[in-house]
């Protein structure tokens, strides 16, 4: 296992040589379970899209780097939690055609539980089979986009408020205001050492917590060039602070 050998890779990006072959020969099935990835020291919740023997595909706006290290546990219908290391060895970027984005990920090391593992991917592969499939190969379910805690000067409708978290699609605003839910606003962010941004948001939720009241906007009808000033403030947050990556040949990978 080496810290930070391999440069960081976007696009559909598949691990060649032996990782390719065993994608060849391990089936994949549709299911649609929790699961949670480590990431910044915090627990992110995703689903997934498939699974095999070997691993499965988390849907996630925001995936990590190819031959990434990254911790998951997997919430079993049988009321196990498979937990285990794993390799991202397939990256599915947003906004690629009709594909779900997120990653592919292989086991590597021990896997908690693994025998409540195996026996769903077991159960899946009866299922299929018999052509009772417990999901379908793809859907239009999606989890909301992954949210990074930043906070951010906005101003929605003349209030100048603060924003909790962002994320690709939406943020969460600090606001005592009882805005309804599906109202549209118009919102402007100023950054330090980058350009203010305007655009529309429209109110999908009230937030009432104990340490947070505010609301959740999703964004809309953003431009373009909008949206990419906009990842661009999100990408220090974003990035992996020592980050593990690994050899596609490392004897740990299942």
């Amino acid at each position: 296992m080496r810290h930070g050998v391999f440069p960081p890779s976007r696009g559909v990006t598949n691990l060649c040589a032996v990782s390719e072959e065993n994608k060849r020969r391990e089936l994949r099935y549709p299911a649609r379970i929790a699961a949670r990835v480590v990431r910044r020291g915090e627990n992110v919740e995703l689903l997934t899209n498939d699974v095999s023997f070997r691993g499965a595909f988390l849907r996630t706006d925001a995936p990590p780097s190819l031959r990434q290290l990254v911790k998951v546990a997997f919430d079993m219908p049988g009321g196990e939690t498979v937990s285990a290391h794993a390799m991202v060895v397939h990256v599915v970027p947003p906004g690629d055609g009709e594909l779900v984005p997120g990653i592919g990920v292989q086991f590597w090391g021990p896997v908690q539980e693994s025998k409540a593992w195996e026996k769903f991917v077991y159960d899946l592969k009866v299922r299929l089979k018999a052509g009772t499939a417990s999901a379908s190969a793809t859907d239009k379910v999606r989890r909301s986009s992954e949210r990074f805690k930043l906070q951010l000067e906005v101003i929605v409708d003349g209030r100048r408020l603060s924003t909790r978290d962002v994320s690709e699609t939406g943020m969460a605003i600090r606001s005592e205001s009882a805005m309804p839910v599906g109202t549209r606003a118009h919102l402007q962010v100023h950054s330090n050492g980058h350009p203010s941004l305007a655009f529309d948001v429209i109110v999908r939720r009230r937030i009432e917590e104990p340490a947070f009241t505010g609301l959740g906007v999703e964004f809309v009808d953003m431009k373009a060039d909008t949206k990419t000033a906009l990842l661009d403030l999100l990408k220090p947050v974003s990035s992996e602070v020592d980050a593990i990556f690994i050899d596609g040949d490392d004897p740990g990978l299942h």
